[in-house]
């Protein structure tokens, strides 16, 4: 989905224990009603933009009023991934095996690329733009400058999210326990074992990379400079795309609990757990704030951590 890659600042002098205990719940900024069972949300272009899986449609929420502003933007298919990157915002069109480009000036789709069947999730990053495509077991490598596909890379399992860290392209999986890190100079694919079920949705921090296993309830951080997993933390039933907020906490969401879990990464620990609306699938961090679409409801949550 969208490459949500916050700098994530080491805690330094802070020891970890102050870190967490200097933590108190997120404010509810605001509660942003979209309709059209929002899926994901990105920041770009002065907007928070919203894919809107129940109506095809792409809404753009103004952070300065938190107001939906001017109309829908017709899209394909059941929107979600969303990715903002050389000059344009990118749509997975999850149902017409399309990824869609979408002019930030003229507010409508200039280009749709067709890609593998039923493509998850959408990254902007090394130049290209990079579809999921879950039932092909491929990930799409498309070039921006001519709107086409470039390579199929064959992962294996079932490709799901999608971040970049440490100069790799990171591809989870919605089946089996690995998840796949791609080299963009070659497109040479190494497989990782997680060792939990169903790796699929990733977030990238300065320390790590961490992966939801979705099927387990855990989050678990790999290193990227030796690929090495740590122990798993519990979170909760279904945890999925997450993010590293401001207050340099990884924020999972779970799909299942209509929760958000906060984990110091200093010490792998959760730091709290907390209600949202129904259904929080991806989470992004923009304009100071992390926001979190109600997949199975109708509304986007603002929400600010002191």
């Amino acid at each position: 989905m969208v490459s949500r890659i916050v700098t994530l600042l080491l805690a330094g002098a802070v020891s970890s224990a102050a870190l967490a205990a200097s933590q108190a719940p997120p404010k509810v900024v605001a509660k942003v009603r979209t309709g059209g069972f929002p899926c994901a949300e990105v920041g770009g272009f002065g907007f928070v933009w919203i894919s809107r899986s129940g109506s095809s449609s792409i809404a753009r929420i103004d952070p300065r009023t938190n107001r939906v502003a001017g109309k829908p933007i017709p899209v394909g298919g059941q929107p979600c991934g969303l990715a903002v990157g050389g000059g344009a915002v990118w749509v997975d069109g999850y149902g017409t095996n399309t990824i869609e480009r979408i002019d930030p000036r003229r507010l409508r789709v200039v280009a749709s690329i067709k890609v593998g069947v039923q493509p998850y999730d959408v990254l902007y990053a090394a130049g290209s733009v990079w579809s999921s495509d879950n039932l092909s077991g491929w990930v799409s490598r498309i070039d921006p400058r001519r709107n086409r596909v470039v390579a199929r890379i064959r992962t294996g399992g079932a490709p799901a999210g999608l971040t970049f860290a440490a100069g790799s392209v990171w591809v989870g999986s919605n089946s089996g326990t690995s998840l796949f890190r791609i080299d963009p100079a070659t497109n040479r694919v190494r497989r990782i074992d997680v060792g939990q079920a169903w790796p699929a949705w990733l977030e990238a921090s300065q320390d790590g990379v961490w992966v939801s296993n979705v099927m387990a309830g855990t989050v678990s951080r790999i290193d990227p400079a030796t690929d090495a997993v740590g122990s798993p933390v519990k979170v909760g039933s279904q945890p999925v795309d997450g993010v590293v907020g401001q207050d340099r906490l990884v924020w999972v969401p779970d799909l299942t609990d209509n929760t958000i879990t906060r984990i110091d990464p200093a010490t792998d620990s959760v730091v709290d757990t907390f209600k949202v609306g129904p259904g929080p699938f991806v989470l992004t961090a923009a304009f100071g704030d992390v926001w979190a679409a109600s997949y199975r409801g109708a509304d986007v949550w603002r929400l600010h951590a002191p």
